[in-house]
């Protein structure tokens, strides 16, 4: 039986110093908040370049306050009681203690908290992670991002390619030769440039995974062609009947296939 599976898997986003850090941090913050994080294509761990790690944390902060505002104007702390009005729960009990629990031994640069009475969760940027640790194990599928620094892209490319492939991966930068290396190099199902989540929003690209993150493409006409068998009919005329494609195979018969295939 032919089957699609949709899968999933730890999504990455890579930052490099030539993205708009202030639009990307808006873009990441809003695929990793809808939800509470729980897609199946939310925004999952961050590598961004060393250089630019601390200004994309004051920006995250800021469109977090732009999120949730506390209704005095300010932008400077983020508005918790606002979060607890707009941020929909962790699905369940268990899941939301096995969530809480990747924040044991991990620094929070940004948000960290959580309320175990309502299965709340902060919007949350842990820094200085270890690649071993827990949280950079499985899809998380809370509002906690991991941050993972690099040097060059390439150190990027290797960390993505040293992992399963993911459903989606998502890369801010204005260098075009970025742009093509990370597509190139990169097997994951789909993704975008300067955003995130929206590629599955459309019906007019597939949407699916690779290799561990699933098999199949729908969404749209890809849907309709998933699901259907598409019969191979030849139809043929009486005449002309050529003789040299019937035994006895001779060497006159060789010759003119020869001559046919020049």
């Amino acid at each position: 039986t032919p089957v699609s599976l949709e899968l999933g898997g730890k999504s990455p986003v890579i930052v490099d110093q030539t993205a708009d850090l202030k639009v990307a941090a808006r873009r990441i913050a809003f695929g990793k908040c809808i939800n509470s994080g729980q897609t199946c294509v939310e925004p999952d761990y961050l590598l961004i370049q060393e250089k630019v790690r601390d200004r994309f944390i004051e920006c995250y902060k800021e469109a977090l306050a732009e999120f949730f505002p506390d209704g005095s104007g300010e932008k400077s702390s983020l508005a918790v009681s606002e979060m607890h009005s707009q941020m929909c729960r962790i699905i369940s009990e268990k899941h939301y203690l096995k969530k809480k629990a990747l924040l044991e031994g991990q620094s929070a640069a940004v948000g960290g908290g959580f309320d175990d009475e309502t299965r709340f969760i902060e919007p949350t940027l842990l820094i200085d992670v270890d690649p071993a640790s827990p949280v950079m194990q499985e899809e998380i599928f809370a509002p906690i991002l991991p941050v993972i620094t690099f040097k060059e892209i390439g150190e990027a490319i290797a960390f993505v390619q040293s992992r399963e492939k993911p459903l989606a991966l998502y890369l801010f930068t204005t260098d075009p030769k970025v742009e093509q290396r990370v597509l190139s190099s990169c097997s994951f199902g789909g993704g975008c440039i300067n955003d995130t989540i929206i590629h599955l929003a459309t019906p007019y690209m597939g949407f699916g995974g690779v290799g561990n993150s699933g098999m199949g493409q729908y969404h749209g006409k890809l849907s309709f062609d998933t699901f259907t068998h598409y019969r191979s009919i030849v139809k043929k005329a009486y005449t002309p009947d050529l003789a040299m494609r019937y035994m006895p195979y001779t060497d006159s018969k060789l010759g003119l296939i020869k001559k046919f295939l020049k």
